[in-house]
């Protein structure tokens, strides 16, 4: 009687074990999608204020000089207004800190920036309006849609872009794709979800989710672990921070002079629910 009610025991006992670890597995998953609290939140741009800045000090709507590099947009993806950038190669208007671009950013405040140690989530949805797909008789140029940068503009820990006609995930040692091919989901929203864990030494962690118009719930398509995140140097006073808009990289030819004869001549992105949100969530 003893040992049947020892392995009574033990085997109630292997099954409470099991149900706690296949519990915890489930709420490590489950804790990806919580609702972070207010104070988790360090920035939300929604654009509900009708402004390029979001009506948030410190905010960049774009450097570019032309009257429509960037705009207000309606509707967005969760409410009124999104942003919208606009790049056409050739232009002038359309060309400011040495390249084509038109471009929102966050580093004036150092609340929005991020440093080592610093551990984040990274949130932004984006739209390719009427997004021409690639002419495989061109040249593959990317065009920038979203950066995680550093202020010395070296190596830079993250960079999404159209490449062909694939959304990847740039960075100064590897190139994945996040999205295999984008034209079905051309003038639709695609929301993006980055997790880093901001260090200068192989112990940072980057993992990027993304969420596809037809897709009910956030999907995990790229983890690097044991991974230098922060790449520029915290002793030369460099710090990190984030970039969303159109970015169009070009060629140049043996004089040095840019290359414009990229298959599509203008691009326009819109952006919405731009959030950095402090990690792990409490």
């Amino acid at each position: 009687m003893k040992k049947k009610i020892i392995l009574k025991l033990t085997l109630v006992s292997l099954v409470v074990t099991a149900g706690i670890a296949c519990s915890k597995e489930q709420n490590d998953k489950l804790d990806h999608f919580i609702k972070p609290a207010v104070n988790d939140t360090i920035l939300n741009i929604n654009y509900e204020s009708g402004e390029v800045t979001s009506g948030i000090t410190g905010i960049t709507g774009t450097h570019a000089t032309a009257a429509d590099a960037v705009y207000m947009t309606s509707p967005g993806n969760t409410g009124k207004y999104a942003i919208a950038h606009k790049v056409t190669l050739g232009d002038s208007g359309y060309f400011s800190n040495d390249a084509y671009r038109s471009e929102s950013d966050a580093v004036s405040l150092a609340k929005y920036r991020y440093n080592p140690g610093d551990e984040h989530r990274y949130e932004v949805s984006i739209l390719l309006k009427d997004w021409q797909s690639w002419n495989s008789a061109n040249p593959a140029y990317g065009d920038n849609v979203f950066q995680l940068k550093m202020s010395d503009n070296q190596l830079l820990p993250l960079r999404i872009l159209t490449k062909r006609n694939a959304i990847v995930a740039r960075n100064y040692q590897y190139q994945d794709n996040l999205v295999t091919d984008f034209r079905p989901y051309i003038n639709q929203w695609i929301k993006f979800r980055v997790e880093v864990k901001w260090m200068t030494d192989t112990t940072g962690y980057m993992k990027i989710y993304v969420k596809l118009p037809d897709q009910s719930d956030y999907k995990l398509v790229l983890e690097r672990n044991n991974f230098v995140t922060f790449t520029g140097n915290p002793a030369n006073g460099n710090v990190g921070y984030l970039k969303w808009g159109v970015y169009r990289e070009a060629g140049k030819d043996d004089n040095g002079n840019i290359i414009t004869s990229d298959n599509v001549l203008t691009r326009i992105a819109y952006h919405d629910d731009i959030r950095i949100i402090r990690l792990p969530l409490k």
